[in-house]
This record gives structure tokens, C-alpha cells and sequence, in this order.
């Protein structure tokens, strides 16, 4: 169903692009710092779906008309923008919380779920972070057809390839999800709850300047 070799190039490509940082690694990583790593599954889950969603439009013609629509493509860029300033918002005012991860899981297990979002909250701004976002579909349109044996039936090769995309999504952001939960609990002093809320916030802030500078270069540069 797959051509062995393709499948490597795929994996060679995939897997440094989920490794490299961006929102959604930035808000696996801050969401299990907050609340470790179990409590941010349903977000990193969350970015995971998201690429489903992307991978299916992406792979129809809807697709195709996003990335040869500019109006459209800016469209979705902006909104994607408005998105990481808002959670740059939401991080920036929240509460400090405590480093103390061992006590955070002892009270989910004994039913209480502390400052922590809802599930069905972390799924969906996960979820929504990735589909706001343009590029991703770009990545698809990129990679997808570079890895398609035109020998072999089509429909399988894209539904095992975004498959594997959403397992190697959910994989690497449980990784930086543990990374930042073990810091949180081992390394860092409650203290600095406060600023790992404010840092969280510039980074969505700056995340989308930067995104907005590059748009906006494009419409100078035309």
C-alpha cells in the first residue's frame, strides 16, 4: 500500500518539521508544564486532530483552492493570527500555578482537577490552532504528492501517510509535553510560575508578528 522508499523520504521530512518549534509545540509544551503531561493530553491530542482536518482538505480539491486563492490564503493566515494573539492574551493574564506536579496528579485522582481547562477546552484550542493555520496545508500540498506512488491506489497511500503524520504529531508533542513537565516538577521554583505564563504569552504575540511581518511583506513586495 506504500512504496518503502517514499515512506522513508516522507518520515525524513516529517519528522524534523514536527521536532522544529512553533505554536503547537509551544502550547504542548506550556499546557504540560501548567498541568502535566497527563491532564494536556486532550490538547496534545488536540494538535494531532488538527492535522487530520488539515491533511483531508488539503488532499481534496478544497486545497488546491486555498493555496492558489491569495485572498483566501490571507484570509486563513490572518485568522490563524488573531488566534496565537489571543492565546498570547489568555496566557499572559492566567493565574501562576504551581510547579508541584506530583500534587496536581494526586488531585485528578482523587477527582478534583485543579485550575486546569476542560478536556473538551485543550481539544479544541489544539485543534483549532492547526487548522487556522495555512502553512500546514501548504506542507501537505508540498509533501504528500512527493511521496505518492502513482502505481499504487491513491486513497491508501494519503490515508496511511496522514495517519502516520497524527501518530508522529502526538508522539513528539508528548515528548516536549514530558520534557516540560519533568522541568516544571524537578528543575524550575514556583516562583517562576509568573513569568513561564508571561514568557508563554510574547512567544504567541511574537509568533504573530512575525507571521503578520510576513504577509505583510508579501503585499509590499506585490
Amino acid at each position: 500500500m506504500l512504496n518503502t522508499h517514499l515512506y522513508w523520504v516522507f518520515l525524513l521530512v516529517a519528522v524534523p518539521t514536527i521536532l522544529s518549534p512553533g505554536p503547537g509545540v509551544l502550547m504542548s509544551l506550556t499546557n504540560s508544564m501548567r498541568y502535566g503531561l497527563r491532564r494536556a493530553q486532550p490538547g496534545i491530542v488536540g494538535v494531532a486532530s488538527g492535522t487530520l482536518v488539515v491533511g483531508l482538505v488539503s488532499v481534496t480539491g478544497l486545497g488546491v483552492v486555498i493555496a492558489a486563492s491569495e485572498t483566501l490564503y490571507d484570509g486563513i493566515r490572518l485568522a490563524g493570527i488573531l488566534f496565537l494573539l489571543y492565546l498570547g492574551w489568555q496566557k499572559f493574564r492566567a493565574k501562576p500555578f504551581a510547579f508541584q506536579m506530583a500534587h496536581i496528579e494526586r488531585r485528578q485522582d482523587a477527582g478534583g482537577s485543579g485550575d486546569a481547562p476542560s478536556v473538551r477546552k485543550l481539544f479544541v484550542e489544539g485543534v483549532l490552532l492547526q487548522v487556522s493555520n495555512p502553512a500546514l496545508i501548504i506542507f501537505y500540498l508540498s509533501l504528500f504528492p512527493q511521496c505518492i506512488d502513482n502505481t499504487l491506489a491513491y486513497w491508501p497511500q494519503v490515508s496511511l501517510l496522514t495517519l502516520n503524520y497524527f501518530l508522529l504529531v502526538w508522539i513528539i508533542h508528548s515528548l516536549y509535553g514530558w520534557l516540560g513537565s519533568w522541568a516544571a516538577g524537578t528543575l524550575l521554583k514556583p516562583g517562576a510560575a509568573v513569568w513561564i505564563n508571561r514568557a508563554a504569552g510574547a512567544a504567541y504575540w511574537l509568533l504573530g508578528i512575525a507571521f503578520f511581518w510576513q504577509m505583510a511583506s508579501g503585499w509590499l513586495a506585490d
